[in-house]
């Protein structure tokens, strides 16, 4: 009977810094927030205006993938959107205003439920490509569904949706593969100096 109420008082007592938020541990997502700004960061000082819509997927998406297939748990993708998307605003890198994070959040979120789907194998370079154009391709329609709702006249659109699409697919597919080389060769290397709990 003590036994059983040790038992308890220590599960009681368990250090929160082990499950932070999404049951990811402090750590974790100390790194995770270090991905989604160096996303906000790329997209800020890599910004071109070449009037290439998507081409910032190549990074952005890469970015994205890099964190979640190092830190393979869920919510990892989320934490990563949120983080982006407050510094987004934050450096002003679009004309949605504080709606500007739900476009980062969304490929964060489909990223999560995508990763599940595909057993976390990020470091498989088809996963990478598939994954990649899925999250890329949501974050364009989330900028169709804000320029909608806020009436903010998209310039890419001009061009066809279906060219804008195709852009996005590919960029994001590209950031795809380069994450899940990088994936490939970084995790077992980190491995040891990052415990993940």
């Amino acid at each position: 009977m003590d036994g059983m109420k040790k038992e308890e008082l220590s599960s009681d007592l368990k250090n929160p810094v082990d499950s932070f938020i999404f049951n990811i541990g402090l750590a974790d997502v100390i790194r995770l927030t270090m991905f989604g700004t160096l996303i906000s960061v790329s997209r800020f000082v890599f910004q071109m205006p070449i009037g290439v819509p998507g081409h910032t997927s190549v990074y952005w998406m890469g970015l994205l993938m890099l964190g979640k297939g190092l830190i393979p748990k869920f919510g990892a993708g989320t934490i990563m959107g949120i983080v982006s998307g407050l510094l987004a605003i934050v450096f002003g890198l679009g004309k949605e205003g504080p709606l500007l994070a739900f476009k980062c959040i969304v490929p964060g979120v489909l990223l999560d439920i995508l990763a599940i789907l595909f057993l976390n194998k990020l470091e498989s370079v088809w996963v990478g490509v598939i994954i990649g154009a899925l999250i890329s391709w949501s974050k364009l329609l989330a900028s169709i569904a804000l320029g909608v709702i806020l009436d903010i006249p998209m310039v890419f659109l001009a061009m066809g949706f279906a060219y804008a699409t195709l852009l996005h697919v590919v960029f994001g597919a590209a950031g795809g593969v380069l994450a899940a080389v990088l994936i490939k060769r970084l995790k077992p290397r980190l491995a040891g100096s990052w415990q993940t709990n």
